[in-house]
């Protein structure tokens, strides 16, 4: 239902430096030959092929560093040359130093080798027009490298959305206090703030509300007010004091499904209020957790222009003892497992979705389709966490 209704924002420029992450809106193309002129991989000497005659040594006729503009080489000459510099013109062939003897007259006898060798040719790793990456890529690390080499100095990107969370529930109070009867500290937001930064969107706030409709109202209108998608915690089950859904009905959003068949993370949540969206994650952290990585994450990567943002999950050997789910889908926090026979993935134990120790150790979400019972070595879905993948 996400990927049908959810599209990109609009594109904007940006500096290639602050690019990584984005995907892009427009195609790149090279300004330029790379290399733009027949280059040397070696230290060595420049020569023509055919002026190598047996063992008679060649006089050298210049030096030539990276980044130097040399001089038209001699018939029967060759000339220093270093790694990266541009051969001279009539040289199309390289001898590695290694290969070399320099002699005390200053001439220098070289080993024959083939035509060509040790040369980089002019444009052999692309040509100038060629598209170095289209529209739907991301923006790599290594990839702003090849960018920046082309002449991608900006990019078109979509626009990666702003993000604000809200907390809800009067029993959660900031980690820095010590929480008194009945209270817990707030975990949920800093973990969101975390998971969100680290999802490439920024956060234009982080705010928290009690159980009161018209406070939670006013703190979800503020929230929509700042950023393009608000992403809720707690209040979004059937219980008395689980007011989000009705506060989404008062401000008109469209409910796009409320309620999954796993577990745990069963009462998601996700609703378009007008240009904005919303999800609702339940309190607990790890079924707030999993409806993060299982929506909330693919909802930004979406708006943010990737073209399959769900992705297929990878499918490794499950290790340990055989898990079961009964009447929903199971989603439990999972460690890889390294060992003779290749990676692998255990399943964590818990003490259910509240259990802060296993998801501290989790490095990915194990996915049990309901009716299912794996034993050891079977294949299971794993969803990695980012920040251990």
């Amino acid at each position: 239902a996400l990927d049908a209704t959810v599209s990109p924002l609009e594109p904007e420029s940006r500096p290639l430096e602050r690019a990584r992450g984005c995907v892009l809106a427009e195609a790149v193309r090279a300004d330029g030959d790379l290399p733009a002129a027949d280059i040397s991989a070696m230290d060595g000497y420049a020569l023509r092929r055919d002026d190598l005659n047996g063992d008679e040594p060649l006089p050298v006729a210049q030096e030539v560093p990276a980044g130097a503009a040399a001089e038209p080489l001699p018939a029967g000459a060759a000339a220093r040359i270093f790694t990266g510099a541009a051969l001279p013109a009539g040289a199309d062939t390289v001898v590695p130093q290694e290969l070399a003897e320099r002699l005390d007259d200053g001439r220098v006898r070289l080993e024959a080798l083939e035509r060509g060798a040790h040369v980089r040719r002019r444009g052999e790793l692309f040509a100038a027009g060629s598209v170095l990456a289209d529209v739907g890529e991301a923006v790599t690390a290594q990839l702003t490298a090849l960018l920046a080499a082309g002449g991608g100095a900006r990019v078109r990107v979509f626009r990666p959305p702003t993000v604000a969370l809200l907390v809800t529930g009067r029993e959660v109070v900031d980690p820095a206090r010590r929480p008194g009867p009945g209270q817990i500290r707030n975990t949920n937001g800093p973990m969101f703030a975390a998971l969100v930064r680290g999802a490439g969107c920024p956060v234009a706030c982080e705010e928290s509300v009690g159980d009161e409709a018209p406070a939670l109202r006013r703190a979800l209108e503020g929230c929509l007010a700042r950023a393009d998608v608000v992403i809720t915690s707690g209040g979004v089950s059937v219980g008395d004091y689980d007011l989000v859904p009705q506060v989404v009905a008062e401000l008109e959003g469209e409910v796009i499904f409320h309620g999954v068949a796993i577990k745990p993370g069963k009462p998601v949540l996700a609703a378009r209020c007008g240009e904005r969206w919303l999800l609702g994650l339940p309190g607990n952290p790890l079924a707030s957790l999993v409806g993060w990585r299982l929506f909330g994450l693919p909802m930004v990567r979406r708006l943010g222009g990737a073209t399959d943002p769900f992705g297929a999950p990878f499918r490794l050997p499950l290790v340990g003892d055989a898990r079961r789910a009964r009447r929903r889908t199971e989603v439990r926090m999972g460690r890889w497992v390294r060992g003779a026979d290749g990676l692998g993935v255990e399943v964590l134990e818990w003490k259910g979705s509240h259990d802060l120790t296993a998801a501290a150790r989790a490095e990915t979400l194990v996915r049990i389709e309901a009716g299912d019972t794996v034993s050891e070595g079977t294949p299971v879905a794993c969803y990695p966490l980012e920040e251990c993948w």
